[in-house]
């Protein structure tokens, strides 16, 4: 991931943000990359309403702004502060991704994935989910030369290897509980139907 091997490079500098003053004007991928959005989750933010206030620069002699567009670090920061949770399931729910279908389980979802570079047949493992993981984890993973982001359904990651069996208890769990409540709707339903039957009669 090109933006990811930019900020490694710029560590030494940057800090990984941490030491970059509140006035620092970031790039809309850059911006993405330190909330733990996708660059289209972040211009949905900027279409709907909701998101961390941006820059957007219109020309002088013209009333049509153009497409540069960037956010203040300080903004950022202050937009994520107000998303901090306390463990992982409240952070589900507020990152958006309390699962109300079948098919959410199916979108792609961001996950820190490692792969070992030196050992090609070696394979990959899943991490954590990337909007989910603290601060000072996601800090880490960047610094992680052999750590990336990969797009993938939160049912395809929960049959990958992980490297923490902790964190992938935790979405088998919410996988399991969206399933068994599915299913015991369906069993009142079906309980519904069959009554209905009975008084029909």
């Amino acid at each position: 991931m090109q933006i990811i091997e930019t900020l490694r490079e710029m560590s030494e500098i940057w800090r990984l943000f941490g030491d970059m003053p509140d006035e620092t004007t970031l790039s809309v991928e850059l911006a993405a990359l330190y909330l733990g959005i996708s660059v289209k989750t972040l211009a949905r933010y900027r279409q709907n309403g909701g998101g961390p206030p941006y820059v957007q620069y219109q020309s002088e002699d013209s009333k049509a702004r153009n497409q540069r567009i960037n956010y203040m670090l300080g903004d950022l920061r202050s937009w994520r502060d107000g998303y901090k949770v306390k463990n992982t399931m409240h952070a589900a729910q507020v990152r958006g991704l309390a699962f109300n279908s079948l098919l959410d389980f199916c979108e792609p979802q961001p996950f820190w994935q490692v792969s070992d570079k030196s050992n090609s047949t070696a394979p990959s493992q899943i991490l954590s989910h990337a909007l989910t993981i603290p601060d000072d984890d996601f800090k880490k993973n960047l610094l992680e030369p052999n750590a990336g982001v990969v797009w993938i359904s939160i049912e395809n990651a929960l049959f990958q290897k992980w490297k923490n069996k902790e964190e992938r208890i935790i979405w088998h769990e919410i996988f399991t509980s969206t399933l068994n409540n599915f299913s015991r709707a369906s069993e009142s339903e079906q309980e519904r139907y069959t009554l209905n039957d009975v008084f029909d009669e």
